[in-house]
């Protein structure tokens, strides 16, 4: 990346941490669209704003690269959302790779396994971020998770702005910004199936509720 693009990109970051201000922390995805020695510059370049997180700068196949970029920096650096199982996400925490890290839930083995990958960042003092690009019920799952450990960073939400994604589920799952997790056995959804029906993919079948 040449030295352009690297201030066009502060420049964006410094605009939007500007006008935020202290009403909320900031975190830019970059996607993992950047070579290694082009992360580590733009990494080093925002270190002068108020970053909560960079994240995902480069592409997660090479733990060593990432590394790199992460100690290299003191932007905090999250990575994790498609990196596999406890044992994809041990080598960065054993290893120091991440600042946060941030598996998804649905993609990662579940509650269970993201349970396992938060014990495992605590044992290195790091937070986890969990991503979530998922239905009503995959979030309220991270959140369940997210309330019963002692290192929650943050549970991430959107979902590509669908008009329908509220009315998948009875509830009301998130309500000015927060979500109510319910001490009551379940996740605390139920499923509207008629929606469900009207949403399915051409050529898929609704299972039988029998």
């Amino acid at each position: 990346m040449r030295e352009p693009e690297i201030e066009h990109k502060a420049s964006i970051v410094e605009a939007v941490t500007q006008r935020v201000g202290s009403r909320a922390d900031v975190a830019f995805d970059c996607h993992w669209s950047f070579a290694g020695e082009s992360a580590k510059r733009l990494a080093q370049r925002l270190e002068e704003y108020d970053v909560w997180w960079l994240e995902d700068p480069v592409p997660p196949e090479n733990h060593d690269v990432q590394r790199e970029i992460t100690k290299r920096t003191a932007t905090p650096v999250a990575v994790g959302e498609n990196v596999y199982r406890t044992h994809g996400q041990r080598r960065l925490l054993e290893e120091q790779a991440v600042d946060i890290i941030a598996p998804d839930m649905p993609k990662v083995g579940g509650m269970r396994e993201t349970r396992k990958i938060a014990d495992l960042a605590d044992l290195y003092y790091v937070p986890v971020a969990m991503h979530n690009v998922a239905s009503p019920v995959a979030t309220m799952g991270s959140a369940h998770v997210g309330a019963a450990i002692s290192n929650v960073l943050a549970v991430e939400f959107h979902s590509y702005e669908l008009e329908w994604w509220e009315d998948l589920v009875e509830e009301d799952v998130i309500e000015d910004g927060y979500i109510e997790v319910p001490e009551e056995p379940g996740l605390g959804v139920t499923l509207d199936m008629d929606v469900v029906e009207e949403q399915m993919v051409d050529g898929e079948e609704l299972f039988d509720e029998a």
